[in-house]
């Protein structure tokens, strides 16, 4: 899990999420932890990866695993044909992000205080 930090009055704060967008899959769910090893990027490390903006609706809680979420992919999917995206655009992602707020709340979790300051 890569972790895009943001600097707010001289503290880092975790702005965005980034995930490989293999993750453990149960149906239409593509299932990750929060409490993986994390590594911070830059904005220079957006330019060469493919990205797809996941949001907080498309997010679900884990009811088992309070540091568990999922990428519900139908939703995902769906978002996409509704916009006029290309849907193949799930396939080709290798990452997906997500605001660290969006994750917060559908999670219940301060993921500042998961995530390392770097």
């Amino acid at each position: 899990m890569w972790v895009y930090f943001e600097e707010i009055d001289e503290e880092l704060q975790a702005k965005w999420v980034l995930v490989k967008t293999n993750g453990e899959q149960r149906g239409a769910l593509r299932f990750y932890k929060v409490s993986q090893p994390v590594e911070r990027f830059y904005e220079e490390d957006f330019a060469d990866l493919a990205i797809l903006s996941i949001d907080m609706g498309e997010l679900v809680r884990d009811p088992f695993d309070d540091y568990s979420f999922a990428v519900n992919t139908e939703l995902v999917q769906s978002r996409l044909e509704s916009s006029g995206y290309d849907p193949a655009m799930l396939e080709k992602a290798e990452y997906f992000i997500m605001l660290v707020e969006d994750l917060e709340e559908v999670m219940s979790v301060d993921l500042n205080l998961l995530f390392d300051k770097y």
